[in-house]
């Protein structure tokens, strides 16, 4: 795959939709299959879906064409890189609002309808987040905030991640979209924190961010396999964000103060695999902090 090229595809409706639901995808086609089953059962249909493949050519085309009298699907190609390819659909999508929903992620039936209300009874927000659950309802991918709030520069890291986040398509462009330096694919070593960036900048651009503990997107729990390498990529872009957004050396301590009692902690469990991660976590983040220079224009950090 040598760039980012639209795909010949039958024409999109001439009405903007609502929401555009930006889908990334490499690797993966039951878990595709299962997020498109699920957009198929909404109860509010005004969206479309910007399909951003980096999948060898023709993989995903059978299971497209499957879907495409059922969904309004703008199915283009980009090279690799997480935060590149979700600047290459940014730049496609049509709604009001945009999503960014994993390939293996998948919408409860009314999300759609809650997320249009959630925006028309909060006007002043440019962003929402929620939360993302398993299917037996416990949460997934991280801790979140444990009642509605606004989101600022303390609480960002437990107000969701990208399956969660749903913001006004004028924000996401004024703010840049995403930083290619960072996130899963991107050619350096910091795998993770575009989603905290974005959410970061917009905060400091003036932008109201809402948490809602309601809103919910579905997400399996993530495999123990690969575990101390993911620790390690992730550690290294949380660090690299506390350092582009001004976060100051105290609030670092305090981070690292953090890893270091929750794997002192599962020492005494006996836990080694948990006390491992939070090592790789405590030394990756300070890798990441002291990765270069903070981001021009930012203000400064607790």
């Amino acid at each position: 795959m040598t760039g980012d090229t639209a795909i010949p595809s039958p024409a999109m409706p001439a009405a903007p939709p609502l929401l555009s639901l930006l889908v990334c995808t490499k690797g993966r086609s039951a878990q595709l299959e299962r997020l498109f089953d699920s957009l198929t059962r909404q109860t509010r249909r005004d969206f479309e879906v910007v399909l951003v493949d980096q999948n060898e050519p023709g993989t995903l085309d059978p299971l497209v064409a499957r879907y495409r009298d059922d969904l309004a699907i703008d199915h283009v190609r980009s090279a690799p890189g997480l935060s590149r390819a979700r600047n290459v659909g940014l730049a496609r999508c049509r709604g009001e609002l945009i999503a960014f929903p994993d390939d293996d992620c998948w919408y409860p039936d009314t999300l759609v309808a809650e997320v249009a209300g959630l925006f028309a009874a909060h006007p002043q927000a440019d962003a929402v987040t929620g939360r993302t659950l398993d299917a037996a309802g416990r949460e997934s991918l991280g801790a979140f905030l444990p009642a509605d709030r606004a989101v600022d520069r303390r609480n960002v890291w437990s107000a969701g991640n990208s399956n969660g986040l749903f913001v006004r398509r004028e924000a996401a462009r004024a703010v840049g979209g995403f930083d290619e330096t960072l996130g899963v694919g991107a050619a350096t070593p910091f795998r993770s924190g575009e989603e905290t960036d974005f959410l970061l900048r917009l905060l400091g651009q003036g932008r109201g961010v809402v948490f809602r503990h309601r809103l919910i997107v579905h997400h399996d729990q993530v495999a123990s396999a690969g575990r101390h390498a993911r620790a390690a990529d992730y550690a290294r872009g949380f660090g690299r964000v506390l350092r582009l957004h001004r976060y100051g050396l105290p609030y670092l301590a305090f981070r690292l103060a953090r890893f270091t009692a929750s794997g002192g902690r599962a020492l005494l469990r006996r836990d080694a695999g948990t006390a491992y991660d939070k090592a790789l976590w405590a030394i990756g983040t300070v890798a990441g902090y002291c990765a270069g220079r903070p981001r021009a224009g930012m203000a400064p950090g607790e």
